[in-house]
């Protein structure tokens, strides 16, 4: 046994951080590649980057090589003994200049190649290219005679004496003023006219935001981020904002179960529920058949959201058996509806918690005839009042204290009463603004 172990070779330990992988990954065909350098001759390729500024790809450049001032003793090529400069002026209003890398640069010695792969053949020919940086300036115009011998103003000349022999207290003064004159077409009222440059670049800006999403969609794409059922905007009733169909769905609805809750409503039974929100309001409610199926979906949400175990910020919501056996009769396909909606293969981020909350309280709404007193769904949420507040309001509603006639109605003293909020759905709604923040106060 001893001769066996000492035998065994131990094997390497991984280095931490290698994605190497342990085999060859087999390629298509599996060519042997033949490699060729090719010497450019008079001309070669360019790969040219366009910083700021896009350019059309209608506007052809013309070429211009002049010989370089200290071409290399040795290993003369095309590249290292000419210089190359491409130059346009087919644009309306801007120049276009190719240059190459200056001498000195951070990529003066960096070389690039250009190559091309036939994958029948297996040839792989490089070329040596030149490095170049398109730039667009703005065509210069001859400026007027009378414009170009004008006399200086008294201020400017007193502007001019105090830069150049001022003190450092004169020299910021006047570029402060000068910063922050007041162009002579804001204090007339009239519009400014555009120089060449301010047009080139107006025109250049149109062009490159033009596939630009428009206010409206990127209003809808926020839309759509918000942990909040979707929403009529164009509703012009109440009923109208929150549908049922959105909030649960028509194909999902006929298959809630509540018969054992109408043959106990009408025998006079006491229901009792795991959710104080569901079992006070069945009497209410009575024999609206939709109103219960719209209690038992709550209730399965409830469930599933107190069910689950939390870690690491992730509610992680009970297996499809243990969890079919807590939601008692309640058919499978309502429980995975439930399950792929509200959860990402049983795992409950924080987005999917906030919009099964909404949920919630949009269904809520809709039991209550849209004035819905919060206190027994924080209790079955286990949260503060004030928590709950912000998810009411996140669906359109406001939040307003318990009157005291209602306080009376139900039996409540006042401050029993000064505890319960009651939250209200009517049109137009009222969502949450986005703070901006307040401005820090200048000492």
């Amino acid at each position: 046994m001893s001769e066996k172990v000492g035998k065994e070779k131990k094997r390497k330990r991984p280095v931490e951080g290698s994605s190497k992988p342990s085999k060859r990954v087999a390629i298509e065909g599996d060519k042997k590649v033949k490699f060729s350098m090719l010497e450019p001759d008079k001309w070669a390729p360019v790969v040219a980057s366009i910083p700021g500024l896009a350019l059309p790809s209608s506007i052809p450049l013309k070429a211009y090589t002049q010989p370089r001032d200290n071409p290399p003793t040795s290993g003369k090529t095309p590249i290292s003994t000419t210089e190359l400069l491409l130059y346009s002026s087919a644009h309306q209003k801007l120049d276009y200049t190719a240059r190459e890398e200056e001498a000195g640069g951070a990529d003066a010695l960096l070389k690039h190649y250009v190559g091309i792969y036939d994958p029948e053949t297996g040839n792989l020919e490089v070329m040596e290219a030149r490095r170049m940086v398109i730039r667009g300036v703005v065509r210069a115009h001859q400026a007027p005679a009378e414009e170009t011998n004008a006399p200086f103003s008294m201020r400017e000349q007193k502007n001019i004496l105090g830069q150049a022999f001022g003190t450092k207290k004169a020299k910021k003064a006047i570029a402060s003023f000068t910063e922050n004159a007041i162009a002579p077409g804001q204090v007339s009222g009239k519009d400014t006219k555009l120089d060449a440059g301010a047009k080139a670049m107006l025109a250049n800006i149109g062009e490159m935001t033009a596939g630009m999403a428009s206010a409206a969609e990127l209003a809808a794409v926020a839309e759509e981020a918000k942990p909040r059922p979707k929403h009529n905007p164009d509703a012009t009733e109440i009923q109208d904002v929150y549908p049922v169909d959105v909030l649960i769905g028509n194909e999902i609805m006929p298959h809630i179960p509540v018969k054992g809750w109408i043959d106990d409503l009408k025998a006079r039974n006491e229901i009792i529920t795991t959710s104080r929100f569901v079992s006070r309001r069945l009497q209410k409610v009575g024999p609206n058949v939709e109103k219960l199926r719209i209690l038992r979906y709550m209730q399965l949400l409830l469930d599933m959201f107190n069910k689950s175990t939390v870690k690491r910020d992730v509610r992680l919501i009970p297996k499809r058996d243990k969890l079919k056996e807590i939601m008692g009769g309640l058919p499978e396909s309502v429980v995975e509806n439930a399950r792929r909606k509200f959860s990402d293969q049983g795992a409950m981020s924080k987005f999917k918690a906030d919009l099964l909350i909404t949920h919630l309280c949009a269904m809520a709404c809709l039991v209550e005839n849209y004035e819905v007193d919060l206190w027994d769904l924080k209790e079955d949420l286990k949260m503060e009042t004030r928590d709950l507040e912000k998810y009411f309001r996140e669906i359109g509603a406001k939040i307003t204290a318990l009157g005291a006639a209602e306080a009376k109605r139900i039996g409540m003293d006042r401050a029993a009463a000064a505890q319960h909020k009651v939250a209200k759905l009517k049109l137009p709604l009222s969502f949450p603004q986005v703070s901006v923040g307040r401005a820090n106060k200048r000492r």
